[in-house]
Parts: structure tokens; sequence; C-alpha cells
């Protein structure tokens, strides 16, 4: 992972966070912003447990209507 692959990311210490610490960090975030982790998750370490948080998070949003 290169710095260039984590400069457009909506946290700049996302490889860092825990999942706990991404649960809460990603609750002020829009669809926009859930999708490129999202992307950047399947690409990079493809966590099993983060990729659930997140599209989680997704989901909600989409349910929301956000």
């Amino acid at each position: 992972m290169t710095t260039a692959d984590r400069a457009g990311l909506p946290l700049p210490d996302y490889d860092e966070l825990t999942v706990g610490t991404l649960e809460h960090r990603i609750r002020g975030l829009g669809a926009a912003d859930v999708e490129k982790l999202l992307h950047y998750e399947h690409t990079h370490g493809d966590r099993a447990m983060v990729v659930q948080v997140l599209a989680a998070r997704k989901h909600q949003i989409d349910e929301e209507g956000g």
C-alpha cells in the first residue's frame, strides 16, 4: 500500500484504525466516502470484519435515503 493509494481516503489514518474505532469514525461519512473506503478495503486488505462494518454503514445510509 502506497501513500498515493491512501491519499484520497476520507480517513487519513484508515489503515491504523481498529474495527471498533472505524465503526465510530464512519458514522459521519456520506455514501461516497463509505464507497471509497469499501473499494480501498476490497483492493488492499479485504478484511471481513472491516468490510462488514463498512457495508452495514452503506446500507444504513441507503435506507436513510442519503
